[in-house]
Order: C-alpha cells, then sequence, then structure tokens
C-alpha cells in the first residue's frame, strides 16, 4: 500500500538547513535553503565562500546534492562553498512566476514584445496561475525591482549568514538561470561585494535590454572591475533551433557576450561558453557546473587516490 506523507528535508537534502527571512527591503518573507559542504562540521577553522542562487526552491533540489561529491571529484574539482539558495515561501511559491519577475528584472527592464493583458490572461486557461497571480504577474513585468533584491541578498541575509556560518568574506558567489541569468548580469555591473557571478541562458533583450545601458556607463565611467568574474553561458539549441528562445535569449546573449570580449570593462574577467545538447528547459544544471568549474576551481583532493 502506498502511505501519502512529506519527507523530512533531511531525508531528500541531508547536507541542507532551511531557514526563512524577512526583508524589510523587498517586503517580503524568504525561503532560504543553505547546504555545507562535506567536512565542514569537522574543519572548524576552515572559512567558505557564501554562492548565492535565485529561484531557490528549483535551484536547490536540482544542485545541492552534488555538493557532497564535488570537492573530492577526482577529475574536476570543485572547491568547498556553501549554497544559499534562495526562493519563496507560503503563497509566493504557489506565483513564483509572478514574484521571480519583481526581484529578478532589472529596473526599467523593458517588457518582452507581445506582452499585455491579453497574452498574460492566456496563462489562466492553461492552468499555468489563476487571475489573481496573472495580474501580479503582469504589474511585476511593468515594476520590476531586482535592486532591492539585490539589496537583500548582500545587506540583509548576507550578515545572517556570516552570524551562522563559517564565511570566507573575501570571495561571494551568484548564480542564475533564464530571468535569473538576467539578474546576475545585472548584479555583475553593480560592483557589490558579490565577485564570482555565473549568468545562465540569460534573459537579456538584445539592444533594448538595460543590462546594455549600465555596461556602457560602467565603461564610460572606467570603473575598476579587479577581481571579479562573469561567466555567461547559452545552450547551442537555444541559438541554432528556430524557437521563441532565439529572440528572448539567444540574441541579446550572444550580443552582451560579443561586448564583454570586443570592449571590456576595466578588470572584469569574463567568459563566455556554448553548451552543446542543452535546450532552455535542460541547460539549468550544466550552466551551474560550468559556472563552478569556471570561478571555483578546486586543488585535487587525495582522498580517493589514497583509496586505491
Amino acid at each position: 500500500m502506498l502511505h501519502a506523507t512529506t519527507p523530512e528535508l533531511s531525508a531528500m537534502l541531508p547536507g541542507t538547513r532551511y531557514f526563512e527571512v524577512e526583508s524589510a527591503t523587498v517586503g517580503t518573507r524568504f525561503g532560504v535553503w543553505v547546504t555545507t559542504p562535506p567536512r565542514y562540521d569537522l574543519e572548524l577553522d576552515a572559512t567558505y565562500p557564501v554562492i548565492f542562487q535565485s529561484d531557490g526552491n528549483v535551484a536547490a533540489a536540482m544542485t545541492a546534492p552534488a555538493l557532497a561529491l564535488l570537492r573530492d571529484d577526482p577529475v574536476i574539482p570543485i572547491q568547498p562553498f556553501i549554497q544559499v539558495s534562495v526562493g519563496y515561501t507560503g503563497e509566493e511559491a504557489q506565483r513564483e512566476l509572478a514574484v521571480r519577475a519583481r526581484d529578478l528584472l532589472p529596473p526599467g527592464e523593458p517588457m518582452l514584445p507581445g506582452v499585455d493583458e491579453e497574452s498574460i490572461g492566456k496563462l489562466v486557461p492553461a492552468g499555468l496561475m489563476d487571475q489573481e497571480g496573472a495580474d501580479l504577474y503582469l504589474h511585476y513585468l511593468r515594476n520590476p525591482a531586482a535592486d532591492r533584491f539585490l539589496a537583500f541578498l548582500t545587506d540583509e541575509l548576507y550578515p545572517l549568514l556570516t552570524a551562522e556560518f563559517r564565511v570566507d568574506e573575501s570571495v561571494t558567489g551568484l548564480h542564475g538561470y533564464s530571468y535569473g541569468g538576467l539578474f546576475a548580469t545585472y548584479a555583475a555591473l553593480q560592483r557589490t561585494r558579490i565577485n564570482r557571478i555565473g549568468a545562465g541562458s540569460p534573459g537579456i533583450l538584445g539592444g533594448v535590454s538595460t543590462v546594455f545601458a549600465t555596461y556602457d556607463a560602467e565603461l564610460t565611467s572606467g570603473a575598476d572591475h579587479s577581481g571579479r568574474m562573469l561567466h555567461m553561458t547559452v545552450g547551442a539549441p537555444e541559438i541554432t533551433a528556430r524557437s521563441v528562445y532565439q529572440p528572448l535569449v539567444a540574441a541579446g546573449t550572444v550580443e552582451f557576450m560579443s561586448l564583454a570580449q570586443q570592449t571590456p570593462l576595466p578588470g572584469l574577467a569574463f567568459s563566455g561558453k556554448i553548451i552543446a545538447d542543452e535546450s532552455h528547459a535542460t541547460g539549468w544544471t550544466a550552466s551551474w557546473f560550468s559556472y563552478l568549474r569556471t570561478c571555483f576551481a578546486g586543488p585535487h583532493s587525495d582522498l580517493f587516490i589514497s583509496m586505491t
């Protein structure tokens, strides 16, 4: 007989603790999944960099289990880090499509072509959201506030993490995918304490996204980005296959990659990667691991050598 129940978090993500944090800046309550690296409880003098993830309700489940293996991978080791996946609670978790537009789109970001009351309204009969959620989605598309979400991460959440965990404050990471990738690109240009950033298949609208104007302003001012890294990925089929992702993701991403490499910001270590065979639906974890290999490569462990 099948017995329906809700498992403990430790049964699914044994190295993860869950917290909820009220944000005065955003005006909401966030869910925060914190996953510590192997031997965190044994190496009591060690500190570890924090890596933030947006869309934490999904990101934690997809990527946190691998953290137990990355440090001692005998092929491509990753330096140990504290993974902090930030997502939503309660009703907002049920309306994630709407509220993530609030948090992940830069202020003033133009809306997608053809997005209006009629097109958003089609999401209701499709079962993707109720009418109130659709109205909220359109409101946040018109009034995005990634600046507030970024301030929550750096000014509200980060101090709580340093008080609770052993954090290496010299390095802080951030990875986001899709709209989260747009947020990561925006954050990379703000010169906050977050200095190793991964942007996966970012929803950058070619030619018109606010990140282009911000980039130009940083370039014109001669702002120093020394010690900062931005790794951007996109799936090859997003570029080559006829789909909505060609104009909405690929065009702007390739344009930004070209801009960052042809007219680099002073000191910014930019890298780009086109990931083979991954569509927008499947590229998230591939982008995450590409980011870790590029920005958090670790030394080889002797753990498995000693076992042979």
